[in-house]
């Protein structure tokens, strides 16, 4: 049982890390081009970068 808790974990941080890290850097593309500051774009890109990667792993389990 634990090696399916392990595989668990290993897909919500794998979901959670793509998130934050394709999230963040859409954020600061927007604090580069002057429609918000850095850090703003920072914050809510990542934000809203970790509830797309929950969004897209639930979607894949679905599928299975």
């Amino acid at each position: 049982m634990p090696d399916d808790r392990d595989k668990n974990l290993e897909l919500w941080l794998e979901a959670l890390a793509k998130g934050i890290l394709v999230g963040g850097s859409l954020g600061l593309l927007a604090g580069w081009t002057g429609i918000m500051s850095l850090e703003r774009g920072l914050l809510l890109g990542a934000l809203v970068g970790c509830l797309a990667g929950i969004s897209f792993k639930n979607l894949r389990e679905r599928k299975k």
